[in-house]
């Protein structure tokens, strides 16, 4: 007995040395520089990986040492290696919804009249009666834009509804086709919760939709989930080719057996996917989160408490500014916008939800918005038995876009754990029209206060919103590091961030606002291989030219 022990004994050490030699790595990375993105912000020389794991990060010569007979040497060519980006709020199951729609945006056309040629030519060859769906309307990037109104889509479309949707994705407009088709006439209440059918000044339904609740009716035939999977698809590599190799998806989604599918590109990785439900969904997030996944899992709930800054219904403390612009976009005289869920019904919902578990994700847009979704968590959090406060402060509830979130709250949100995702954008395509327009110049120099949050290690991440803005990380970066509008104007130099900070907050804070920093994130010996290689070095390039930097590949799970 004692001498089968000891063999026992003598096996298992051998084995544990075993396992503990540094194994022969799959792939090597070589000849570009390594940014690990780790807590000191390693540049290092080379990396190796094996399978689905990064087993090494160092030097080239330490490096070469894991090179076995098999090993795949990958020569960078003075490429630079990042880790995969993460999409910390995005919309792929509407954006691919919105594939099909004829596209009217600023990004497609530089002017008015090519927008509208494009709309005549879908309905000139759309059979009677079909509905012509458009996506991308924006009286501030096409400048030369006047809004529709129901009798001029009557008079573009006589024989087939119409419905326009915004850039903003907030409001749209359709033609009395559309508004009979939904049975919607002059007697149809609004529908609440801060949407309405918009009226001219005689009462009468002008065609405009403001708010979700007016909207999705409209949208609904479009989500049936299996018509939609190609697109789907689709818009996930298109964010593979973005560099992304996350996503976080936070509202309408795919169906989880769906999106699980759509995760995978035959037998090889697509993306990994975090949900966050809202509305109907919510009844599926019972029980606690499950996270056997690395490639889907379901997080939260998402809500929104105020809307948009282009519709007039972001909620804020002073009214927007009176002119062409609010008009255009039909924003009433002397406006504070209105939440859009009752502030005691979206607390509850913060505390239920919180009660099982589950990460929480809130649209705020507004300063008065962001003082109430404060007041709401503070509440919640102090009616807590003192021994669940900590886990409240550690569960990463998440606040969304923040436009005007004023930087003397984010102290207060700090102590709550409140991590927020920054609209960065904004800054980018609206911010002269915010500035010289809508908010003002001294209220729109104080927006999206980035610095702040890092400073006060809030973790914040930035998004593009897709599809509202595309999901460009390396646009998004610039803006937040050169706070510049498209036409060069600064915005809040204040709130500037470093480029080393931008590339965190696209990598390893995107990772720890969904819980996954301990495999994802940055390129450190035992995380998982998500990768992307880019065409030079960002931290050896202005700030001012990381648009034009090109993302080369990107691998997940080391495909």
């Amino acid at each position: 007995m004692k001498i089968n022990s000891c063999l026992a004994v003598l096996a298992l050490l051998l084995g544990l040395t075993a396992c503990s030699e540094d194994p022969a790595a799959d792939r090597i990375f070589i000849n570009g520089d390594i940014l690990t993105i780790d807590a000191n912000n390693t540049v290092a020389q080379a990396l190796a990986t094996e399978g689905e794991r990064i087993v090494a990060v160092g030097s080239r010569q330490e490096i070469e040492a894991l090179a076995g007979p098999d090993t795949e040497i990958v020569d960078l060519q003075g490429k630079a290696l990042l880790p995969g980006f993460i999409a910390a709020h995005e919309h792929p199951a509407i954006s691919a919804v919105f594939r099909n729609f004829v596209d009217l945006s600023g990004f497609s056309h530089d002017s008015a009249a090519s927008a509208w040629q494009a709309l005549r030519e879908a309905v000139a060859t759309a059979p009677a009666g079909q509905w012509v769906y458009a996506m991308g309307l924006d009286p501030v990037l096409l400048q030369d834009l006047q809004m529709p109104d129901r009798n001029q889509l009557d008079a573009l479309a006589p024989h087939n509804p119409v419905f326009i949707l915004a850039q903003s994705m907030h409001s749209a407009w359709v033609n009395s086709a559309a508004l009979a088709a939904m049975g919607i006439d002059e007697n149809t209440p609004d529908p609440g919760e801060g949407s309405y059918y918009g009226r001219d000044a005689d009462g009468r339904l002008n065609g405009a939709l403001v708010e979700k609740q007016a909207l999705e009716p409209f949208l609904e035939p479009h989500k049936n989930p299996l018509k939609v999977v190609p697109a789907y698809e689709q818009t996930l590599d298109d964010l593979r080719r973005a560099g992304y190799t996350s996503v976080a998806s936070l509202g309408f989604n795919m169906p989880a057996w769906l999106a699980r599918w759509a995760s995978l590109d035959g037998l090889q990785p697509r993306m990994r996917q975090f949900y966050f439900y809202r509305g109907d969904n919510l009844k599926k997030l019972q029980g606690a989160p499950e996270n056997d996944s690395d490639f889907f899992r379901v997080l939260g709930a998402k809500f929104w408490y105020d809307g948009s800054p282009y519709s007039g219904t972001m909620l804020v403390d002073e009214p927007y500014r009176d002119g062409a612009l609010a008009r255009q976009l039909g924003i009433a005289h002397g406006s504070h916008g209105e939440p859009v869920i009752a502030p005691q019904q979206l607390q509850q919902q913060l505390k239920t939800l919180h009660d099982r578990g589950w990460q929480t994700a809130t649209h705020i847009q507004g300063d008065r918005a962001a003082r109430d979704f404060l007041a709401l968590l503070q509440q919640v959090h102090k009616a807590l038995p003192e021994t669940e406060q900590r886990a409240f402060t550690t569960r990463r509830h998440r606040l969304e876009h923040g436009l005007l979130l004023d930087k003397r709250l984010l102290p207060d949100m700090a102590k709550l754990g409140i991590t927020p995702s920054f609209h960065i954008n904004h800054l980018y395509y609206y911010g002269d029209a915010l500035r010289e327009q809508l908010l003002g110049r001294e209220r729109t120099d104080k927006i999206l206060p980035l610095r702040s949050a890092f400073e006060l290690g809030m973790h914040p991440t930035l998004h593009a919103d897709s599809p509202m803005f595309p999901a460009e990380p390396f646009s998004l970066m610039q803006t937040a590091i050169t706070r510049l509008s498209r036409n060069g104007t600064p915005i809040g130099r204040d709130e500037a961030i470093s480029p080393i900070q931008a590339l965190r907050a696209m990598t390893i804070n995107g990772a720890w606002q969904l819980g996954m920093e301990e495999r994802l994130g940055s390129l450190e010996a035992g995380k998982l291989t998500d990768l992307v290689i880019v065409s030079r070095n960002p931290l050896a390039t202005p700030a001012q030219q990381w648009r034009s930097i090109r993302v080369e590949r990107s691998i997940l799970a080391g495909d």
